[in-house]
């Protein structure tokens, strides 16, 4: 006996096959590497920014290890952040 006869397995009604339209891979937007290297030694310059500072160092101090690790990390990720 054909289940769908009684309804017993399908309490929907019967099924809908719609075919879909194709579907459409969407990517991500191309950014330059160097925008991305920027942002990854802004964002890691703070931190190290505002860990000095939290554990006592003087903000001067932290700054000017701040900018050293800004430039150093830039060129680190620059040089070497990207994929082949």
């Amino acid at each position: 006996m054909d289940e769908s006869e009684t309804g017993s397995a399908n309490f929907f009604g019967p099924a809908l096959f719609v075919e879909s339209a194709p579907v459409m891979h969407i990517r991500p937007p191309s950014i330059d590497p160097g925008i991305t290297s920027f942002l990854w030694a802004l964002g890691l310059a703070a931190f190290v920014f505002l860990g000095l500072v939290a554990v006592g160092v003087s903000r001067g101090t932290a700054l000017m290890l701040a900018l050293l690790s800004f430039g150093a990390i830039f060129l680190f990720v620059r040089t070497r952040g990207e994929e082949l």
